[in-house]
């Protein structure tokens, strides 16, 4: 979730606002007063009606723009949300929410009018990838290339360190008096599949770590996975909910690594919960215990809803929780779009197989 200033955060989360919308290149910044309407596709951390590892979705805006001089086409904006004064009609305390880099891939006039798409550059993703460093190589290698060659900046810390803890939070000692911790695993991408496309090829990179992978705010290429709640929502914002009757949980993982080869942890019956099922030719026995420590015991509830007054700080992966009355929810935000008309609203799901329809 974006961090805003207090002034911002409030007005985010009063009735009292409006919002206008700017698009940046290099040279030059076309205003809000010129852009009437947009809205996003649903950025999603899934390509089914089901949760998923390894999804790498790519987002679009379609946007609609009094202007018929300027040339759009196969540029790139930074494009931003900001809050208008309603008295002096100015930027609300200077403050300018990233909303993703984007490229124009469609530019269509009528009358005094442009529509425009603009896509991430994971929009250019579904050709093959034909490696521009040696083969064999490690999966981060892996992932800058393509970033690469995709024009987009790896933003994934393949350094950052996990200090390893007991259940009651101590951190953990080894016998020499070292304390452990884990990294992010590294391995080795020996060979490619047939005809494998960058997507694809980030998709195997991604769930062998247990996350999803996207393109943030600021045009880099990130992973993630569901962490804890970072705000609570009620009827006061959003329409009523839909709502799963129970909550899902994933108990068990099963990965094919290939036709000789499949391998399992947590529980494999389908009628105890949730058993995700993927598939990866470079999954191996530590990285499967690795991302079941993350993904092991996750539970959610499945959810659809509309909020009215849409909050730009949300990102794809986030988790919020729906109070009614004394009962909680908690929300992975898997599907998240926008649209904006000079306010702003958001279709909000959280998609996920009840044990009765994955049977």
């Amino acid at each position: 979730m974006y961090t805003v200033s207090d002034i911002v955060s409030s007005k985010i989360e009063s009735y009292c606002r409006t919002w206008r919308m700017e698009l940046e290149d290099t040279n030059s910044i076309l205003t809000g007063d010129k852009i009437v309407s947009a809205s996003s596709t649903a950025q999603s951390t899934s390509l089914s009606d089901d949760i998923e590892l390894g999804a790498v979705c790519s987002q679009s805006w379609n946007i609609n723009i009094n202007d018929v001089g300027t040339k759009f086409l196969g540029k790139e904006y930074d494009t931003y949300l900001y809050l208008v004064d309603y008295e002096t009609s100015g930027i609300l305390a200077d403050e300018k929410i990233p909303m993703g880099r984007f490229t124009c891939v469609k530019s269509k006039k009528s009358g005094g009018s442009v529509q425009l798409t603009m896509a991430d550059k994971l929009y250019f993703s579904d050709k093959p990838y034909v490696p521009h460093i040696p083969m064999p190589n490690w999966n981060r290698s892996v992932e800058d290339d393509i970033c690469r060659q995709l024009g987009l900046q790896n933003g994934n810390d393949y350094t950052e360190v996990r200090l390893l803890r007991d259940k009651n939070g101590r951190r953990l000692i080894d016998k020499n008096g070292k304390v452990l911790y884990s990294k992010y695993f590294y391995f080795k991408v020996s060979s490619l599949p047939k005809d494998v496309t960058m997507r694809q090829m980030l998709s195997y990179l991604s769930s062998a770590q247990g996350q999803f992978g996207y393109v943030d705010r600021y045009g880099k290429y990130v992973r993630k996975w569901y962490g804890k709640p970072v705000k609570t929502l009620d009827n006061n914002t959003i329409d009523l909910p839909t709502l799963s009757e129970r909550q899902n949980a994933i108990v068990g993982i099963i990965c094919k690594v290939s036709d000789d080869e499949t391998l399992s942890l947590g529980v494999t019956d389908t009628t105890q919960g949730r058993v995700l099922e993927f598939e990866n030719p470079y999954m191996t026995e530590s990285l499967l215990q690795s991302l079941w420590r993350r993904i092991g015991g996750f539970s959610w509830y499945t959810t659809e809803l509309y909020h009215r007054l849409g909050d730009p700080r949300f990102d794809i992966g986030d988790v919020v929780t729906y109070t009614s009355g004394t009962d909680n929810y908690d929300i992975p935000i898997t599907n998240l779009g926008f649209n904006f008309d000079g306010g702003l609203s958001a279709d909000i799901s959280a998609v996920g197989l009840s044990v009765e329809e994955q049977l």
